[in-house]
């Protein structure tokens, strides 16, 4: 279904210039300084493009907006949906210069999804209900929610190549599976932790899912969600730690504890004959298997921060967590690879993550101070201000990476 875009009466936004990466300040940030701003140089230079479409002379705008999520249509480069805490969802047309408001009063919006094939149905995951669309946001309708108190939709998504899958997670940790388009849904897996982030890999295979939990980390399934592995046992390689090295010097310590080195060669074949050799074999093994942490082990990496693709390969994801960046590619060789950051380790949450889908090496991160964007996999880092006094909770490349937008939310300090 192609969208019928209907403006009354078009008025031209006011751009807001927002702070660049140079260390003086050409522009002061307003107080109302929330909502959504977009740059055409990946992060230079910003404006800020919150101006609502309105009828008559009136004007007005979503400055002060918390923005809790950001959704794209890929049948249409040019649309935005963003999700905010107590303002509805605002949606736009033509990359953010004008905007429409719909769903108010219903609750915070956690997430959105469009639907890739049909790009007038959208879901919005609000407070404690899913709604849905088929009206390019005209009208919306309530397809699933949660009775219990303290119960909210907290995560969606929708399987690009087969609409009929929607999946949704919850604050409590349960995993829904819609399998006709949101009509009826099932819970098929309880994680017992709030889901943060639902991620298909359907630019490749829409089978795996991955979903990052509130205090356990991240999960994958193979086969939308009958049989489920935790990542979290999976070695990492960390940035700070040479394993090799600490490996072999375990290696000459243990053949030292044995005298290995100045044993005759008759005095070696009698000890490999002997018992002794089984427990000096087994300590061997063991350095070998214990070379790299499992992830877990690691205190901190189960706080889950930001989740996202790494397009650019058939399967990856790159992570956020309370210790850092974590990259995981799959393969023969598995394992989490941490990315060096510029931030103090444990000192400044990250709030939104990204990677480039035409180039898995470029990489952006936000904080509450500042962006980060490396282009050689978190080898080198370039600093830029945020162009807000707002925290940067949400950056997302539109799909022609014609903009890299940002949405603000005011984070208490």
């Amino acid at each position: 279904m192609v969208k019928q875009k209907v403006i009354l009466l078009l008025i031209l936004p006011l751009i807001l210039s927002g702070c660049i990466i140079s260390k003086k300040k050409e522009n002061t940030v307003t107080v109302n300084s929330g909502g959504i701003y977009r740059s055409a140089d990946v992060g230079k230079t910003w404006q800020h493009t919150t101006q609502i479409y309105t009828v008559g002379a009136t004007q007005a705008d979503f400055n002060t907006a918390n923005i809790t999520t950001l959704a794209l249509d890929n049948r249409d480069v040019a649309a935005i949906y963003v999700g905010t805490q107590a303002k509805g969802i605002f949606y736009s047309y033509d990359y953010g210069k004008g905007w429409f408001n719909t769903l108010t009063g219903q609750g915070v919006v956690n997430d959105i999804a469009v639907d890739s094939k049909y790009n007038c149905t959208i879901f919005a995951a609000v407070h404690n209900t899913i709604y849905k669309s088929i009206d390019c946001s005209r009208t919306w309708e309530p397809t699933y929610f949660e009775t219990r108190s303290g119960q909210f939709i907290t995560a969606l998504a929708i399987d690009k190549n087969d609409s009929r899958f929607v999946f949704a997670g919850t604050v409590e940790g349960s995993f829904l599976i819609s399998e006709d388009y949101g009509y009826s849904w099932d819970v098929i897996k309880r994680f017992d932790k709030r889901i943060n982030d639902i991620i298909i890999q359907d630019h490749t295979n829409s089978n795996i899912l991955y979903v990052a939990t509130e205090d356990t980390g991240v999960f994958k399934t193979s086969d939308r969600g009958k049989n489920w592995e935790d990542l979290m046992l999976i070695d990492v390689d960390e940035a700070e730690v040479d394993e090799e090295a600490l490996y072999q010097e375990a290696v000459v310590e243990l053949r030292q504890k044995n005298k290995i080195d100045e044993m005759s060669e008759e005095e070696y074949n009698e000890f490999i004959n002997s018992s002794k050799f089984k427990k000096y074999e087994d300590g061997m093994i063991y350095l070998e298997e214990n070379k790299y942490k499992p992830f877990k082990k690691i205190s901190g990496s189960g706080t889950s921060f930001a989740l996202s693709q790494d397009q650019s390969k058939p399967d990856a994801i790159i992570y956020a967590n309370k210790v850092g960046i974590f990259r995981l590619t799959v393969g023969q060789d598995e394992m989490w690879q941490q990315i060096k950051l510029l931030t103090p380790e444990k000192k400044e949450n990250i709030h939104s993550l990204i990677v480039n889908k035409q180039d898995g090496n470029e990489i952006f991160y936000g904080t509450a101070k500042a962006i980060y964007h490396s282009v050689d996999n978190g080898e080198n880092w370039s600093i830029s201000e945020l162009p807000t006094a707002y925290t940067a909770k949400v950056l997302q490349f539109s799909l022609d990476n014609k903009f890299l937008y940002l949405g603000a939310y005011n984070i208490a300090k």
